[in-house]
């Protein structure tokens, strides 16, 4: 069994039996994978949107939407789409067949032992691993600073520091909210033109897929006969990436064994493989990425201080998209013509639906962004999509928050609070900073303080 923080497969298990959902997940953890729950396909689909998951556990009879309109929700995200397990009742093999052309990867019947549910998770899941690194290739011929959406001055200065961190050789940090576009920057990084490594390999640690057992082996190798199994030596992926970049991600669940074995290659490039004496000497840059503070998580005794600071030379802080002023408008406008010209359709969004975009909160970043665009775009009947095809959370007038600390979401309900107001005010006063602050019994001061934090320009509004 895994214990504490590890680096792990996230699963959603969907099944409107709650017991069901229990067991599976006490399985599933058993073996050290992450696991939610969602008891309804609309509660998953929202869940998917606005979190990775590697794989979804999904059962057919649940009340509203069932399992196959989940599943087609769900292979609309195209790439980004987790694998899907689909679960019928004993005797359903049509409809077992049917789960299976319209995208899952794999069903069950229930009841079905638990023994063969575990094979066939960990069997995807290696596909999974397969899949990402091709894809992994792909991106990296493509991804560049200039293919980053970056309106508001933060984002700015962030690109314009990239080409210069790419020259340099000391490790990078990247911390953002999930969906905030880390893996892009650390692409952007590595194909810099200015990255004397760019000839040689980007190797993104897929590790979330893998348990803490099994990480040690899939970054630094192993010996023959290490382990039952292990029938011959194996490299391992800082063998795989000598010369080039590293990019790990999700680092602040890496256990604390693992972070003592990073710390001595950062020190001084040496490590060894599971079960073997000789060490190895390795040249390797690193990027690694978070969504969480890591001077908290080492405050909290879960992380290591001395691995912080080797970690944290060059740190790049993502803003969440909520604190981006305008750049939500900007994401909406690419995804919308990129998925057009993906579908080969025309569709175009009414301008009451984008303010509303615009509006919401956008817990997910701008994964979930993209996620609800491609959807809209997909399911559009017309050449129009209105108020009423945005999905239920953002149809409400006052938009509800969701997941995260109660202090998280209270900030992020003040911040779109404030940024609505003080865009209202300054377009009713036509720009004019001290009109607006006299209309809103405001401080001067402040207004113009409150404007500079959301990047807002009163000329251009």
């Amino acid at each position: 069994r895994n214990g504490g923080n590890c680096m792990k497969a996230r699963i959603l298990v969907v099944d409107d039996e709650k017991e069901m959902c229990w067991a599976i997940r006490k399985n599933l953890e058993r073996v050290g994978y992450e696991v939610r729950e969602a008891n309804s396909g609309t509660a998953a689909l929202e869940q998917i949107a606005r979190e990775t998951f590697h794989m979804v556990i999904l059962d057919y009879r649940m009340p509203g939407i069932d399992g196959l309109d989940t599943l087609t929700g769900i292979k609309q995200m195209g790439s980004d789409a987790p694998h899907v397990i689909f679960m019928t009742a004993y005797g359903d093999d049509e409809l077992a067949m049917q789960s299976l052309e319209m995208g899952a990867d794999d069903f069950l019947h229930k009841p079905f032992d638990m023994k063969n549910l575990l094979f066939r998770v960990r069997k995807l899941l290696k596909l999974h691993i397969l899949t990402t690194e091709i894809e992994t290739i792909r991106n990296n011929l493509r991804a560049s600073k200039e293919s980053i959406l970056a309106g508001c001055d933060e984002m700015k200065s962030i690109v314009s520091t990239l080409d210069k961190i790419a020259a340099s050789d000391g490790p990078v940090l990247i911390q953002g909210e999930t969906g905030t576009g880390k893996e892009i920057i650390a692409r952007a990084i590595y194909n810099s033109p200015d990255n004397p490594r760019k000839n040689f390999a980007f190797i993104i640690v897929n590790s979330a897929a893998l348990p803490d057992t099994l990480m040690e082996s899939e970054l630094f190798g192993h010996a023959k006969g290490a382990f039952t199994g292990a029938m011959s030596a194996k490299r391992g992926l800082f063998d795989a990436a000598d010369g080039g970049t590293l990019f790990l991600d999700e680092i602040s669940s890496a256990t604390m064994a693992l972070q003592s074995k990073l710390l001595r290659v950062l020190d001084s490039g040496e490590f060894m493989r599971v079960g073997d004496t000789r060490a190895r000497k390795v040249d390797v840059r690193i990027i690694t990425a978070t969504n969480k503070d890591l001077r908290r998580e080492v405050a909290g005794g879960n992380f290591r201080e001395d691995l912080f600071h080797r970690l944290n030379v060059l740190k790049i802080a993502l803003p969440p998209l909520h604190k981006r002023g305008d750049d939500a408008k900007l994401f909406i406008d690419y995804f919308l013509a990129y998925f057009n010209k993906k579908t080969g359709k025309n569709v175009v969004i009414e301008q009451n639906a984008i303010e509303r975009l615009c509006a919401y909160n956008w817990p997910g970043n701008v994964r979930e962004l993209k996620h609800c665009i491609e959807r809209m775009v997909l399911l559009a009947d017309g050449d129009r999509i209105a108020m009423r095809d945005l999905p239920e959370r953002m149809k409400e007038e006052s938009v509800a928050v969701s997941g995260g600390s109660f202090t998280e979401q209270k900030n992020r309900a003040i911040a779109t609070f404030e940024r609505n107001y003080f865009k209202t005010i300054i377009k009713d006063a036509g720009g004019n900073v001290s009109k607006a602050a006299r209309n809103a019994d405001m401080n001067r001061a402040y207004l113009i303080k409150k404007l500079k934090e959301y990047n807002f320009d009163p000329k251009e509004m």
